[in-house]
């Protein structure tokens, strides 16, 4: 019995934590406690398992060196974790810090369960002596196993406070990224930044939540609260399987939350008329099931999760109404990324295509347009998951690429009948093949007349019931049938097996 007390004295000891003096931080930061925190995200009445508890026993300064790990579960599913008390030492790793975060990633892989890392740390403990963070089998292993375990479970990384050099990056490998309000990352601080460099730059402005969310593009979701935060990893995790070896799970059908009948209405008759893609999306998906991702960058592709009779698909849509929804730079890497995710965990693709193509320029040339839309076309060349394309207005020039067109292995094409497929809209290719002869017409009055008939005749040629006759697209249908159309496809090819040619691996990059 003696025995028994002394460990369990021990224990209670370890859970409270660090040093009041940290508890205070925590408090004055607004930021719960880390077991506080858990509790958050696990099933009612199903606590989670901890292990390693005893790591730095008998040291009051280290109680479990400053990171909680372990599994709960979230949905009736078994989740891994590794949560960083930021009590205890500012949440900095340590040797067995690190050696904790480690085994949990190696204990996620042999179980192939997802992985959850709650991030709220100040780096590495620098004032422990050793190699440790270099050291083959410590810290330095835990950015290795994240690119070995990537596209294998999923990885999910809430960031809670400002995190910066080595810290930073554990957000950034997961397959998402959240980010606390008011929380920050960076490769370094702002004083290491000017030290280096002799910028003077606060934590926001070098990498707070809204830059990422919307310049750089390194957080999928920005929480406004620690509630938030769970409530948005539950929701992630619904669309996702335990691993790359299993399919997502199904939810209850839903009829959507418009009628499919609007979407003729929804859909402008002028082909350069703005409109917001998420109203057609709502006509198409399960109501209240689409999870945009990264919504606040790159706002001219939309991509997120939503459900379909209740079977999980990922989303890529043109948007209209930002930027006429051409593909720049940034909406390149978005889709690329967003299609390898989706690829990697076996969630079918539903593209919605309505874009006058690559974005030209100098500005985007520079931005590297060529290099990193190939990305976003090599994506989608790759996928082996169903691919159902929906030409839902224009599909011009290489936009029709990315978007998953009849040349890039979609399963079906589907057209609805505003749908325009060319290699350059009308006004643009009338200016390419008749300029001399448009500007040798003296008289604007004529030169508009021929102008207009030139791009009447242009039209004919792409005109959507012609190319359905063609065959270049698989079917032509009434706008209220594509709900019920783009679900039959995705269970048709439901057990879609394809096998790309043997190869180690690609060289591009997604």
């Amino acid at each position: 019995m003696e025995r028994e007390a002394r460990i369990l004295q021990e224990l209670a000891r370890i859970k409270r934590g660090g040093p009041e003096r940290g508890h205070e931080k925590q408090r004055e930061a607004g930021k719960l406690f880390v077991r506080d925190r858990l509790r958050l995200f696990f099933d009612d009445g199903e606590p989670y398992t901890e292990f390693g508890e005893f790591a730095r026993a008998g040291d009051p300064e280290l109680p479990a060196d400053g990171v909680v790990t372990g599994t709960g579960r979230i949905g009736g599913r078994l989740v891994f974790f590794a949560a960083n008390d930021y009590t205890v030492k500012a949440g900095s790793i340590g040797r067995y810090h690190g050696e904790k975060l480690i085994r949990t990633q190696e204990a996620a892989m042999r179980a192939r369960r997802p992985i959850l890392y709650l991030v709220d740390s100040s780096g590495a403990r620098i004032d422990e002596a050793g190699g440790y963070h270099v050291d083959r089998y410590s810290g330095g292993r835990l950015f290795y196993y994240h690119s070995i375990m990537s596209g294998v479970v999923p990885q999910i990384g809430v960031l809670y406070g400002s995190c910066f050099a080595g810290t930073a990056y554990t957000p950034v490998f997961c397959d998402f990224v959240i980010m606390m309000a008011g929380s920050a990352m960076a490769i370094a601080s702002p004083r290491m930044v000017q030290m280096v460099t002799g910028e003077k730059v606060s934590p926001e402005e070098l990498g707070g939540a809204r830059m990422h969310a919307t310049v750089s593009g390194s957080a999928d979701f920005v929480a406004r609260s620690e509630e938030e935060a769970a409530d948005l990893v539950k929701r992630l995790l619904s669309y996702l399987p335990d691993n790359c070896d299993e399919r997502p799970p199904r939810g209850e059908p839903r009829p959507p939350a418009r009628d499919p009948a609007e979407i003729d209405a929804i859909i402008p008759q002028d082909p350069n008329q703005p409109y917001d893609v998420r109203r057609l999306i709502e006509a198409i998906v399960d109501e209240g099931s689409f999870l945009e991702v990264k919504a606040a960058y790159a706002g001219e592709l939309v991509t997120g999760f939503a459900r379909i009779d209740g079977r999980v698909v990922g989303i890529v849509a043109n948007q209209p109404a930002v930027r006429g929804g051409a593909i720049f730079p940034e909406s390149s890497d978005k889709g690329a990324e967003f299609v390898w995710i989706c690829d990697a965990y076996n969630i079918p693709l539903l593209y919605l295509c309505d874009t006058p193509g690559f974005m030209a320029g100098s500005a985007v040339e520079r931005a590297g347009i060529l290099r990193r839309g190939r990305k976003f076309i090599f994506a989608t060349s790759s996928a082996t998951v169903p691919k159902v394309c929906v030409v839902v207005r224009k599909a011009y020039g290489a936009g029709i690429y990315a978007m998953a067109g009849p040349a890039y292995n979609p399963d079906v094409t589907l057209a609805l009948p505003s749908a325009e497929i060319a290699v350059m809209g009308p006004e643009a290719a009338i200016n390419a093949v008749y300029f001399n002869r448009l500007q040798a017409i003296p008289d604007p009055a004529e030169r508009a007349r021929v102008v207009a008939a030139l791009r009447a005749e242009y039209r004919k040629g792409y005109e959507i019931t012609r190319l359905a006759a063609e065959m270049v697209v698989d079917d032509l249908i009434p706008p209220r049938d594509l709900r019920r159309e783009v679900s039959r496809y995705f269970e048709q090819f439901e057990n879609r097996e394809v096998q790309l040619p043997r190869r180690k691996h690609a060289t591009i990059l997604s």
